[in-house]
């Protein structure tokens, strides 16, 4: 075996390696932003098609392929890395288009997610089935996480078929929540006990804020799946010109 190789295996090992802690990390970081938006996911539609989950399939994947190439490296096994190749370069490209394809359609998921949230508005608290009791218990979660209350303004909840009309708001509003407290405000003034911003636009924010970190984890995976392919490539060449004059 040649010095030549043994430097070129060596640097797409270390390569491999890097990548390897890289898309664990980003796994990671995926996982939480995915765990994070659990309250208000479910207004989303598909739960699972969202740029984190896109990205840890992708990373995951990226990370056993990385295997394989050590594998093929240090054992010469030219239809490893080859394997290794067209994978990693299908991955490449899956990759870009599927970040493109989640952030393209923020806007239309973020337009479904306001009408869930009207719907369950409307509903709440419901006094009979599983979706209702589903309904209350996500409005009261994004609410109290995020410190919002109602859609666009408090005055949302004026709408709820329980109340009729009343100017009252659930509890997860008050700032400091306690029994009841959702019933002392009037209808233009909240006597400071309750969070003024709409539920929708802090979300929107999150989601934005989410899809921005999203995009440079895979921009940073992208590039260095870039790296890895370019160092597979020049294994493969060099085995294969070797090989020609053996």
């Amino acid at each position: 075996m040649s010095s030549t190789y043994m430097v070129f295996r060596c640097v797409f090992t270390i390569i491999n390696m890097c990548f390897f802690a890289l898309g664990f990390a980003i796994v990671v970081c995926s996982w939480w932003l995915h765990i994070k938006s659990a309250d208000y996911r479910p207004l989303m539609g598909n739960q699972w098609l969202t740029a984190p989950v896109v990205l840890i399939f992708s990373a995951k994947l990226s990370m056993l392929l990385g295997a394989v190439g050590c594998i093929g490296a240090w054992f010469e096994k030219k239809i490893l890395l080859f394997m290794y190749i067209i994978t990693m370069i299908i991955i490449f490209v899956a990759l870009l288009f599927g970040v493109v394809f989640v952030i393209a359609f923020n806007e239309r998921v973020a337009m479904s997610a306001r009408k869930e949230l009207l719907e369950n508005i409307r509903h709440y608290p419901g006094d009979e089935g599983k979706d209702e009791n589903n309904s209350r218990k996500t409005m009261n979660s994004i609410q109290k996480r995020l410190h919002c209350c109602g859609v666009d303004q408090y005055q949302d909840w004026f709408n709820a078929n329980i109340w009729t009309g009343q100017p009252y708001v659930p509890d997860s509003c008050c700032i400091e929540e306690t029994n009841g407290c959702g019933k002392q405000i009037a209808a233009n003034e909240t006597y400071g006990l309750i969070y003024m911003d709409g539920c929708f636009n802090m979300i929107q924010m999150e989601i934005n804020r989410n899809l921005m970190i999203v995009g440079i984890l895979a921009f940073v995976l992208v590039f260095v799946e870039g790296f890895c392919i370019v160092a597979a490539l020049g294994l493969l060449c060099y085995l294969r010109q070797r090989d020609r004059y053996i």
